[in-house]
């Protein structure tokens, strides 16, 4: 009993007891606000959660309710991590089963366990999270949040790449039909868009929302949630190949664009042809007069024609873009 009295003193006890609940309150703060900042750069460009439309306080409300969801679930995500990455089942997980660009974190996790290469990890290793893996100043925070921020940005700008290259499609129409000069006001932009470009734009965000087996916005907020499981909070890592990835997203809306577009395009142009031959067979015709409301009334006809095979495009090239940007974002190649 003297050995433990100084313990059971209460003026002794309540200092270092009011510390401990301080730093661990600071600790998982600190991952709060982590995990905040990651679901914050998917709000703030992603289809649909950046739209104007939709109020910023719903917007910061939900983002705040997913964090708190979330950042209790950590240790949690952990483990199923573990799970994903050990390929072999056997409860130990090697380098040669991470990621490359994860591997300066098996080096530390190792470090830290210190076990030999060819032991590996154990799933206790792996879950493994400490006050010291947070960073201890402000400047080492914001370096880290920055990461974090990024690693949202990129999953919402992919989408919304692939949405841009319907309102380029949509220009594209308004300059066949000659609908040019109803050019409308873009609230989201602050610009002016194509009449044909806010309804496609329109179209690919109502397929995006119905894809099966469930919504593209449901996949897309799952997928940042798995990056938890091989991206720890305080470790995202943006590599190149996921920068690389966005970049050919970009180049991919255009080839959307194009393909949403070529059919009418083709058939414009047949009209053109056309309606030249008349004027040069019947030059009677006022052609003039009536070419314009002839070539809009068959540019709608054959864009109503045309709708069902584009939101199968749509749904296509959106699923693919889901399913490569979970590829490079949970498991980092490098």
């Amino acid at each position: 009993m003297d050995a433990i009295a100084p313990f059971l003193d209460a003026e002794r006890l309540a200092p270092w007891l009011s510390r401990v609940i301080v730093d661990g309150a600071l600790v998982e703060y600190g991952r709060f606000l982590l995990v905040l900042i990651r679901m914050s750069g998917l709000m703030i460009v992603g289809p649909l959660f950046a739209n104007s439309a939709i109020p910023l306080n719903l917007r910061v409300l939900l983002t705040l309710s997913l964090a708190l969801i979330l950042t209790p679930a950590l240790p949690r995500h952990l483990e199923r991590g573990f799970d994903r990455l050990d390929r072999d089942l056997n409860e130990v997980l090697t380098r040669d089963e991470m990621p490359p660009a994860l591997g300066h974190r098996f080096d530390q996790l190792q470090q830290a366990s210190h076990h030999l290469e060819a032991v590996g990890l154990s799933r206790d290793d792996y879950a493994r999270q400490t006050a010291a893996g947070l960073p201890q100043n402000l400047v080492g925070f914001a370096a880290v949040a920055i990461g974090e921020l990024m690693l949202g940005l990129l999953l919402g700008l992919g989408i919304a790449a692939v949405i841009a290259g319907l309102q380029i499609a949509g220009q594209i129409v308004d300059q066949q039909a000659g609908f040019g000069l109803g050019s409308i006001i873009n609230p989201e932009l602050d610009s002016t868009g194509s009449v044909s470009g806010q309804a496609l734009s329109f179209l690919g965000l109502t397929a995006f929302l119905l894809m099966e087996p469930f919504g593209g916005h449901i996949r897309m907020i799952r997928i940042l949630v798995e990056t938890f499981e091989t991206l720890p909070v305080g470790e995202a890592v943006v590599t190149q190949s996921a920068i690389e990835l966005v970049s050919g997203l970009v180049q991919q809306s255009l080839v959307l664009g194009i393909r949403v577009a070529a059919p009418l395009v083709v058939m414009m142009s047949l009209i053109d042809l056309t309606l030249g031959f008349l004027s040069h067979s019947v030059p009677q015709v006022n052609l003039q007069a009536i070419g314009y409301a002839t070539r809009a009334g068959l540019c709608m006809i054959i864009l109503a024609a045309l709708l069902s095979g584009v939101s199968e495009v749509i749904v296509g090239v959106m699923s693919a873009t889901l399913d490569s940007l979970r590829e490079v974002l949970v498991f980092p190649t490098g």
